[in-house]
């Protein structure tokens, strides 16, 4: 499940969103990225998904206006059930509103850091979600670098 939230700051800031972005603890063997483009009016966000002894990485795309809309979640390309609404605080935060078939299953607050170097991910599950503990799940991300090039 992902549940990253970004979303474009205006100005000088929205580039210091832009680039790659290493998920600080993956697990033995396994790599999650997440590469952040700049479009005409939003963001693409495209997440990259090795495991431990897999053949091939899975691509996971959001394609936002960030605007707090629901839009799809596409893994490998194909429409998942999962949606996303992202909406923007202000330059450094962000809130997702994460849903699965239609029902709310998280919410996560984003904070990029004032250097630019690392985003740190909140997501609250309620108790009512199958499949995820009840609770708060806290992730860090580090820039691998401004390019978006993996």
């Amino acid at each position: 499940l992902l549940v990253l939230c970004l979303e474009s700051p205006a100005g000088a800031e929205h580039s210091a969103w832009t680039g790659t972005w290493v998920l600080r603890e993956n697990q033995p063997g396994g790599q999650l990225t997440m590469k952040i483009e700049e479009l005409t009016s939003g963001w693409k966000i495209t997440y990259k998904v090795v495991g431990p002894g897999a053949p091939g990485a899975s691509h996971t795309t959001i394609v936002t206006l960030l605007d707090g809309k629901d839009v799809p979640v596409l893994i490998d390309g194909k429409p998942s059930r999962q949606t996303m609404g992202i909406s923007k605080v202000d330059g450094y935060h962000t809130v997702n509103v994460i849903k699965f078939g239609g029902k709310e299953i998280a919410v996560s607050k984003t904070e990029l850091s004032a250097d630019g170097k690392l985003i740190k991910v909140e997501t609250d599950y309620p108790e009512s979600n199958p499949g995820a503990p009840a609770g708060k799940q806290v992730q860090f991300w580090d820039r691998k670098d401004r390019t978006g090039t993996p």
